[in-house]
């Protein structure tokens, strides 16, 4: 994994993100870049950064090696070509499993395979994957598309047997292993991009969240924005020592932030989010949460919890995020909709006289960027 043995700890660096840095705010610390190795694309300019030369619309990318995915099929991502210096990288959902009910029935609670149809036809072909629309602050981006398919919101490193019944399942949970690969392709493919946009759905908002500080490990001086769309996180109090120890996530947690560095068991999303945006305190860190998301509601019930806890817990945690990290802001609207970004409502949700898209513009160009809350989170005109 050459970003793996690039990514070595540089003290003391300013990164541009001025819209989400306070004003007594330390620097975060990253670390450091690596060289570059492709060619440079033959649109850019002479003497701008290296960036890859691709054909038009997705290009599937089958890395091989170790990456696997849930059952044993093969990996792949995909990758589309943009007209400016920056990077989209877009983190696929698709459930998870942790325990031995949950992981013996994947037609119920993850998606086990890469769709080969693409991004485009299945996952975004509305939202952000709507490159035609005007309103779309990433149509001239780079995308990558981090395909999904183990089970484990992009963590895990492990090969875990699960039994139900007599009948065993054996799951590869094997997210960061592809993650890792992906990785390799993005820092052999763009020397350094101006900015870099993290986000994913669902499973995959939990994925944006893990790789945020590895892409910035790749690139430490490039302003870099994180939003993670319905994935706040909310579990029972026993559900990481479930399901950390069987993905095998807990050596994957990024070493050199100290404020991660504590019993895994201790941990919670608001923590990790904490220790992620003051360690990157340049960096913009976000959520987009519905009021009543039905697909959170049933994975918190799975996990055991009471599902009218689950509102609640989800504004205590966005809550303590904001009262601990000044760069994090969130955009909770009404209704149960689960996800924003590969929907065509990313355009059209409005809350508060706030649009989203707009907000998530504000967020990438530096300008004034805060909370958005719904007051009455009861009524989803978007759901009519």
């Amino acid at each position: 994994m050459r970003w793996l043995l690039t990514a070595i700890l540089v003290l003391g660096l300013a990164l541009l993100g001025i819209a989400c840095q306070g004003e007594d705010e330390e620097e975060g610390e990253a670390t450091a870049t690596p060289a570059a190795t492709e060619a440079a694309s033959p649109t850019a300019p002479a003497g701008s950064p290296k960036t890859p030369d691709l054909a038009p619309g997705w290009t599937k990318i089958e890395p091989g090696g170790d990456t696997i995915c849930s059952l044993g099929t093969p990996y792949a991502f995909y990758v589309h070509p943009g007209t400016v210096n920056r990077l989209l990288v877009y983190f696929q959902g698709g459930g998870a499993c942790w325990n031995d009910f949950t992981c013996s029935d994947p037609d119920t609670y993850f998606d086990s395979a890469v769709d080969d149809t693409g991004p485009e036809h299945l996952y975004l072909a509305g939202g952000i994957g709507d490159l035609d629309n005007p309103d779309n602050p990433f149509k001239d981006w780079f995308l990558v598309f981090v395909s999904y398919c183990t089970a484990d919101i992009h963590w895990g490193d492990s090969t875990k047997t699960y039994t139900i019944g007599g009948e065993e399942t054996t799951v590869y949970h094997k997210g960061f292993v592809n993650l890792s690969a992906v990785l390799d392709w993005i820092q052999a493919n763009f020397e350094k991009p101006e900015k870099i946009f993290v986000t994913g759905r669902s499973g995959g908002s939990y994925g944006s969240i893990m790789g945020a500080p590895y892409i910035q490990a790749l690139y430490p001086n490039v302003p870099l924005y994180q939003l993670g769309d319905s994935g706040a996180g909310v579990v029972t109090d026993d559900f990481f020592q479930n399901s950390l120890q069987n993905w095998g996530a807990v050596q994957n947690l990024p070493d050199w932030i100290p404020a991660l560095q504590v019993p895994w068991t201790e941990l919670t999303m608001a923590k990790i989010y904490i220790a992620l945006a003051n360690y990157y305190s340049n960096d913009c860190w976000s959520q987009y949460n519905t009021a009543h998301d039905v697909d959170q509601l049933f994975y918190y019930a799975a996990m055991g919890g009471t599902a009218a806890d689950w509102g609640d817990l989800m504004l205590g945690s966005i809550q303590e995020i904001q009262d601990n990290a000044p760069n994090f802001h969130s955009y909770t609207s009404p209704g149960a909709i689960h996800g924003i970004t590969n929907r065509d409502i990313f355009y059209t949700r409005e809350v508060e006289g706030v649009k989203f898209h707009d907000w998530v513009d504000a967020m990438v160009n530096d300008e004034a960027w805060d909370d958005v809350m719904c007051t009455d989170c009861e009524t989803d005109p978007e759901a009519q």
